[in-house]
């Protein structure tokens, strides 16, 4: 009886350990899809914007959509995501979260002094995974 109880506590422990492994942070999330944005952002002109989000794993599915939709239309002036013309070289960071239950909000705030422009983010935890739901323009 005791090994049992034993052994049940540990494989209970071991599965609050994975879920919580597993999902991240909303913090974590947003800045690695925003890491990724910048790579292309400031990458060579080789990479194509439209494959980059529709495989990203940090963006909900109707997100993704909401994107496509977005740059079909005949005149796009400005980036979605970043909801702007330009954008500081330097990227921006995770600068405040809040998470309530389910869905968070994050602000990011620019890496490079000069700059005033911040953008936020909502997530959404799917399947045990913060997601962007919406950001910027979309």
């Amino acid at each position: 009886m005791k090994h049992l109880l034993l052994a049940t506590l540990g494989l209970l422990f071991a599965t609050f350990a994975f879920a919580a492994d597993a999902k991240g942070t909303p913090d974590e999330a947003a800045q690695a899809f925003m890491d990724s944005y910048f790579t292309y952002l400031n990458g060579d002109g080789k990479a194509d914007a439209k494959k980059l989000i529709q495989e990203s794993p940090y963006l909900t599915a109707e997100l993704k959509k909401a994107y496509a939709k977005h740059m079909s239309q005949e005149t796009v002036d400005a980036d979605p995501i970043l909801n702007a013309q330009d954008f500081p070289d330097k990227g921006f960071k995770v600068a405040k979260s809040k998470v309530e239950g389910d869905k968070a909000q994050v602000t990011y705030a620019p890496r490079q002094e000069g700059w005033e422009q911040t953008i936020k983010a909502q997530l959404v935890l799917v399947k045990g995974k913060w997601l962007i739901a919406h950001i910027g323009a979309l």
